[in-house]
């Protein structure tokens, strides 16, 4: 019987390519005054397939940018940009359009969690900033214990503060090598949300290309 249901942040519940592009958009535009809106964009666009989704540590997917685009950002910018990026990131996340009508859905029935990776203050900050917290009954971001999906230490956790076991919950996330892999490694059930459905993959579990099917998913695994 399934009783909990444990949401990843980043890319599942909010739209992390619209958080990055939103923050890169304001902060670089100084650096590249003399490019017009267009040429603009396309080092918009480059830094999002250099940000790799968040999913790279951001000391490392930068570089590519870095090297370039220095006639205009050197890696002395980088620094700065450094301490912007993990500052002030949480004020430009946006939530998937469809994700709050599908957390209302699903409070009540079961009980609902965030299990993030990355900085404590910036991953809780983001769930704030989009006025999520009443929906959820635990909230664990891998900077508040030191430990790092796909570990399935963490799941564990989420499970105990929950007050369930681990088979009764269904971990939903997008990156599989975190989300998907620590699900299967703690017991729980996976379900991959990935929406590029041109991406392919062997694994044959659950996978849907939007939140809104995670009410099927749940209705069939009943």
């Amino acid at each position: 019987m399934i009783k909990a249901i444990i949401f990843d942040f980043d890319g599942t519940l909010s739209n992390r390519q619209a958080n990055a592009y939103y923050l890169f958009k304001d902060y670089f535009k100084p650096y590249f005054k003399d490019l017009d809106d267009m040429e603009y964009e396309a080092v918009l666009q480059d830094l999002l397939t250099d940000d790799c989704n968040g999913t790279i540590n951001v000391k490392y997917r930068m570089a590519p940018f870095i090297n370039k685009y220095n006639k205009y950002f050197t890696q002395d910018d980088f620094d700065k940009f450094n301490e912007f990026y993990y500052e002030y990131m949480w004020k430009y996340a946006v939530l998937k359009p469809e994700t709050i009508d599908v957390l209302k859905q699903l409070k009540g029935k079961y009980k609902l969690a965030v299990l993030s990776n990355g900085q404590s203050k910036s991953q809780h900050d983001k769930i704030s900033h989009c006025e999520m917290d009443e929906y959820f009954d635990e909230i664990v971001v891998s900077g508040d214990i030191g430990i790092n999906k796909p570990n399935k230490e963490i799941f564990e956790i989420m499970a105990d503060r929950l007050g369930v076991k681990c088979e009764e919950c269904v971990m939903v996330g997008d990156v599989f090598s975190s989300d998907i892999i620590g699900a299967i490694k703690a017991n729980m059930i996976p379900v991959w949300i990935e929406p590029n459905y041109e991406r392919p993959s062997s694994y044959t579990g659950i996978r849907i290309l939007k939140i809104t099917e995670l009410l099927d998913v749940l209705e069939k695994l009943k």
